[in-house]
């Protein structure tokens, strides 16, 4: 009995071949097993009030329309459910196959905060219903820990994949743990490999076991077989051959021999040969690295007949990959394979997968031939591959392809640039052809309203609604002259792209005093909330502050400069994922004309966040009029960076602009709580100077050690000891 009388769960049963020679390693422990394997009943999911939305939202997807899902997909609805209590993911899931596209429709559902643990009525997961009907796209892009869990009769998805012959979604399940991030064999060697593939369900029934029972007699051999290799501390695999005594069957060296065989002829680039000799049984054979036919056949470019290709698909899996996690993918986009790749990636493989040191099919791209690393990196790129992902020392698919010469593949990687990877279908222009409605309110402020809205060709995005007072004794037409030219002076917002900063999409003039400005629409929260009077850790601090600079580089560099006016925690929106971040509201930023004097930039009165303006813009003397500049957005920007590290505002009891005048001229910017770094106290500084001339600009702080101390570590090591991409 647990502490308190409550029962504990019972543990997964399960039946397998043990480890016989890793006496150094732990047992994969059985408090892990459980959390593995055993479902939270509060993922049961909510039935939601919109089962029209659901079905074509389900449609949408299995049909790959990205533009689609984006202007219906929200946050309620991919956590909504219909009667059977399935979510869109789990509906979708349900369907036997889709399109190359649907990948990023389906990440999207991920962006949206689907829940990939999520259950039915049955217990049933999106993982489950993928399993059962050999949905290998979908069930790919799940996370390890969501494709092991058990339904209510405590079957896993890989027993539903035995139960119904579904050999990719079972071979995709088996094979991932051959992979040392998966197996976790530096712990406990081959443990946790044999104690998920011996897991039993309610009635003690194994994979194989049930294979077998429903007649697919193969499939059970298959798994039996997979159960009998052995991945030894090292992460090498063991059971093809006779050096292990007591776990190889009767058949291994024969089997041995197959693999052999057909690495022969992928070496050799014998199409003709490995057509004739490849099985069902034998393409995914693996050497002690993990590799199989389909690698050793995507590494080479001679192995590019598209006739054997679409053989090799139908009978190994796609998604397979060697114990470091180079997938077939990953080869066929190294060698610039191009018919390889399209014949993995319609077969269900993902444009995203990672591999060793977190590389991308796109970013080993980068590595093929250079004449054929573009049409390779073009196939990834129709496929839906991110060209924002970066690998574990930070560098993306266009800085690769850059550094090895692959000048037409960079060339290619360059119109994606600034784009954010689930914006680009937003259209250019005005998003309605005359009207919009109101969906729902998002706030509320001293200038307007922002509203989700649905438009009349059919976008969702954001609209602020700024209604300015009119005084007494103003002239309408004037006055709307005079708006219409702040209008045409911010148009500068739109051609605005970078992955930091919202998208706008179209500023109007519905009325003479008023303007709408169109944006893309966000969820998330702002940072001020994500901070909630919480001081936010280090890390968090430089990833955020990072992502900052980088937005602040981008408009302080155009020509002429974008000021941006009003920066603080409130105007800068975390993401739902909680680890990226855009700048907002920039109601108030301006166009600098040409780049002459700060003149063309000033109002008669400093507008914006009290606790976020620079000692320049509270009547300190330099001017008579109030002089917005670059060096004041990074005042502002080191006011957002004391938020994060102290949890509060920047003179937080201030109540006036004189009182903060005062504060400023007698202190300067307030000092970081105790137990801050040094690199963040100097980080600090550099943004907060009281002279203004004396700051930092955008480009110098990405340089900064409190930036890139922890990449410059992370390039010293690589260079040391030679880690490759």
């Amino acid at each position: 009995m647990a502490e308190g009388g409550r029962s504990s769960p019972p543990l997964p049963r399960y039946k397998g071949f043990l480890p016989i020679f890793l006496s150094g390693n732990k047992q994969f422990p059985d408090e892990k097993l459980q959390e593995l394997t055993q479902p939270d009943p509060t993922n049961r999911a909510s039935v939601g009030d919109s089962p029209a939305d659901l079905q074509t939202l389900t449609h949408d997807v299995i049909r790959g329309d990205f533009g689609q899902v984006r202007r219906l997909a929200t946050r309620q609805l991919v956590t909504s459910a219909d009667a059977a209590r399935r979510t869109v993911l789990m509906r979708v899931a349900n369907f036997p196959v889709t399109p190359v596209k649907s990948e990023k429709c389906i990440l999207y559902l991920f962006e949206l905060g689907a829940n990939p643990k999520a259950a039915d009525a049955n217990g049933d997961t999106a993982a489950h219903l993928a399993a059962r009907r050999d949905h290998l796209r979908l069930l790919t892009l799940l996370s390890f820990d969501a494709k092991w869990l058990q339904n209510d009769n405590g079957a896993t998805p890989l027993m539903k994949a035995a139960r119904t012959g579904s050999w990719k979604c079972a071979k995709h399940l088996l094979h991932l743990l051959r992979n040392e991030r998966c197996n976790e064999r530096e712990k406990h060697g081959n443990s946790k490999r044999s104690r998920l593939l011996g897991l039993q369900d309610r009635e003690g029934r194994t994979a194989s076991d049930l294979a077998r029972l429903s007649g697919h007699s193969e499939l059970a051999s298959y798994i039996e077989r997979e159960m009998r290799l052995v991945v030894d501390s090292f992460g090498y695999i063991f059971g093809l051959t006779a050096q292990v005594s007591g776990i190889c069957g009767a058949d291994a060296p024969l089997q041995e021999a197959d693999r052999q065989e057909l690495e022969r002829l992928a070496d050799a680039g014998d199409s003709a040969g490995l057509r004739r000799a490849a099985t069902r049984g034998s393409c995914d054979l693996p050497d002690r690295t993990g590799q199989t036919a389909l690698m050793w056949a995507a590494l080479n470019s001679s192995c590019g007949d598209e006739a054997l290709w679409e053989q090799l698909v139908q009978l190994g899996d796609p998604t397979c990959a060697n114990i470091w996690a180079g997938s077939c993918l990953h080869f066929a986009a190294k060698t610039g394979n191009s018919a390889a790749a399209s014949a993995l990636l319609a077969a269900g493989a993902s444009a995203n997968a990672r591999g060793q040191c977190e590389s991308t099919p796109l970013m080993m791209a980068a590595f093929a031939p250079p004449a054929t690393a573009a049409a390779v990196g073009r196939v990834l790129l129709d496929s839906g591959a991110d060209c924002s992902l970066k690998d574990y020392k930070g560098d993306t698919a266009l800085y690769l392809a850059t550094q090895e010469g692959r000048s037409e593949l960079a060339e290619l990687l360059r119109q994606y640039e600034g784009e954010n990877y689930f914006d680009e279908n937003l259209p250019e222009g005005p998003p309605f052809l005359e009207r919009w409605d109101a969906v729902r309110l998002i706030g509320r402020g001293g200038f307007g309203e922002v509203h989700e809205v649905r438009t009349d060709t059919g976008v969702t995005c954001a609209a602020k609604t700024l209604r300015l007072p009119l005084q007494l004794g103003d002239e309408l037409p004037s006055v709307s002259t005079e708006i219409h030219r702040a209008v045409e002076s911010e148009r500068n917002l739109c051609r605005l792209r970078h992955p930091n900063i919202v998208r706008f999409l179209h500023i109007a003039q519905p009325e003479p005093a008023a303007v709408v400005v169109f944006m893309e629409l966000l969820d998330g929260r702002t940072l001020e909330r994500f901070i909630d009077n919480k001081p936010l850790d280090e890390p968090k601090i430089r990833d955020f502050s990072e992502q900052i600079c980088r937005a602040l580089l981008y408009l302080h560099s155009r020509q002429p400069p974008v000021i941006h006016r009003d920066i603080n925690c409130s105007n800068m929106i975390v993401r739902a994922d909680n680890t990226r971040i855009k700048l907002i509201d920039f109601g108030l930023s301006i166009k600098l004309e040409q780049s002459v004097s700060h003149m063309s930039a000033s109002t008669q009165s400093p507008k914006g966040t009290l606790n976020f303006m620079a000692p320049e813009l509270l009547g300190a003397g330099e001017s008579d009029s109030v002089q917005y500049s670059r060096e004041s957005d990074i005042w502002a920007f080191g006011c957002s960076v004391f938020q994060m590290a102290s949890g509060a505002r920047p003179f937080a009891n201030a109540r006036s602009f004189l009182e903060m005048a005062q504060l400023i001229d007698r202190k300067g910017a307030p000092a970081l709580p105790n137990g801050r770094s040094a690199e963040l106290r100097d980080f600090y500084s550099r943004c907060t100077a009281k002279d203004r001339k004396r700051r930092r600009s955008a480009q110098e702080l990405l340089g900064h050690e409190f930036l890139t101390g922890g990449k410059l570590k992370t390039r010293l090591l690589s260079s040391l000891f030679g880690a490759g991409n």
